[in-house]
């Protein structure tokens, strides 16, 4: 029973680290310190750090594929607007964890998968922009917004950063930026 919460434990106490050090300063030493394990409970789990680290993206990453793909919007936009609460409720629950894999060096590539999900949920309907183009501007515009508010430590509410995300649709207002 000991063993089987200890795997949480390791993870919470490997993003809190990542908020503080960056990635190659990290040891095991200092990890199951902060967990509050020994050594040998560690590698029952795991490698090294870096498979820890691997296992931490790949967990995210899924789980934000689950929230992508059960929330997809309509015309012109990643998700519904549920969706984006969905969204914005797992980020602030898992900031921690988003911040240590976005901004602790662990992988850079979690930022390129995490968008790589978002434009998989784009529905687009007829624009006088070429897709491509209106497809990085949704997701930029979407990870930008997502990206400040973890790195302000999710400060504003999950309705403000929703009303911001909202805003970036391809609603009227930007069709007639693009006429």
């Amino acid at each position: 029973m000991k063993i089987a919460s200890s795997k949480p434990k390791i993870k919470a106490a490997f993003a809190a680290l990542l908020t503080t050090e960056p990635f190659e300063k990290i040891t095991v030493a200092q990890i199951v310190s902060q967990a509050e394990i020994n050594r040998g409970t560690f590698y029952l789990h795991y490698s090294d750090k870096y498979a820890l680290a691997e296992e931490l993206s790949h967990e995210t990453l899924r789980q934000l594929s689950e929230i992508t793909t059960n929330y997809t919007g309509g015309d012109n936009q990643l998700l519904s607007t549920e969706g984006i609460h969905q969204l914005l409720h797992y980020l602030r629950e898992n900031r921690n964890t988003l911040q240590a894999l976005l901004f602790g060096g662990t992988d850079r590539s979690f930022g390129d998968a995490f968008k790589a999900l978002l434009l998989q949920n784009i529905q687009i309907n007829e624009s006088p922009l070429p897709e491509i183009y209106l497809r990085e501007m949704l997701v930029a515009h979407f990870m930008s917004i997502i990206i400040l508010w973890l790195k302000r430590n999710t400060k504003e509410s999950i309705a403000e950063i929703a009303d911001l995300l909202e805003t970036g649709r391809m609603s009227d207002e930007w069709h007639h930026l693009y006429h």
